[in-house]
């Protein structure tokens, strides 16, 4: 009976240690972007980083197959927070890699993540209700060029913006090297070149 428990233990604590891993690794990196922030609201996002590494592990497992999925392929994770709710967890979440993004909302009385997959079409990266996901696809293109996508955020957004939400971009490259980046009010480059 004593060797039984041993075994069933040994399995839950290894495969902890695994979700905890990749979940640590997000917050690390989340936490990093955080510190050379030019955004000014950078500095209240602790408290929902604390916050979304316990309602990560909702949609963790997701994320981990599609790793191992597409290891030839750069795989982008999006977690957005409302913007007037402070220490809660993202509202809305996506990854996606290639064609294919998994959408989370969180839903408010039960404090758990509901998720659709959707296909996008290749060329135009549109879904089937046609919502164009152009934040994506910058940073995807940032990504493909070699460029430092996020070394500079207000390349894409803004903090002089009375709502909108705070984001953060987590990048995660074939090689196993992981990015992130905070976003306050993403407005895209093409917008911000024109001003």
């Amino acid at each position: 009976m004593n060797y039984f428990s041993i075994i069933i233990l040994t399995f839950l604590f290894s495969s902890c240690s695994i979700t905890n891993k990749l979940n640590n690794q997000i917050d690390q990196n989340q936490k990093a972007s955080l510190v050379n922030s030019p955004f000014n609201t950078a500095k209240g996002m602790n408290l929902e980083l604390k916050t979304q590494k316990k309602y990560r592990i909702q949609y963790e497992k997701d994320l981990r197959k599609m790793l191992k999925e597409n290891t030839t392929d750069t795989i982008i994770l999006k977690e957005n927070y409302n913007f007037i709710c402070f220490g809660c967890p993202a509202d809305f979440v996506q990854i996606f890699s290639k064609n294919k993004l998994i959408v989370y909302r969180l839903k408010d009385k039960e404090k758990k993540y509901q998720n659709a997959t959707l296909t996008l079409t290749d060329d135009l990266m549109i879904d089937p209700n046609k919502y164009y996901y152009n934040d994506i696809i910058e940073l995807k293109e940032e990504i493909v060029k070699g460029n430092n996508w996020n070394s500079n955020p207000e390349n894409y957004g803004t903090d002089k913006c009375f709502d909108g939400g705070h984001t953060f971009y987590t990048v995660f490259y074939p090689s196993s090297k992981i990015e992130s980046m905070y976003m306050r009010c993403w407005i895209g480059k093409e917008l911000i070149d024109e001003n």
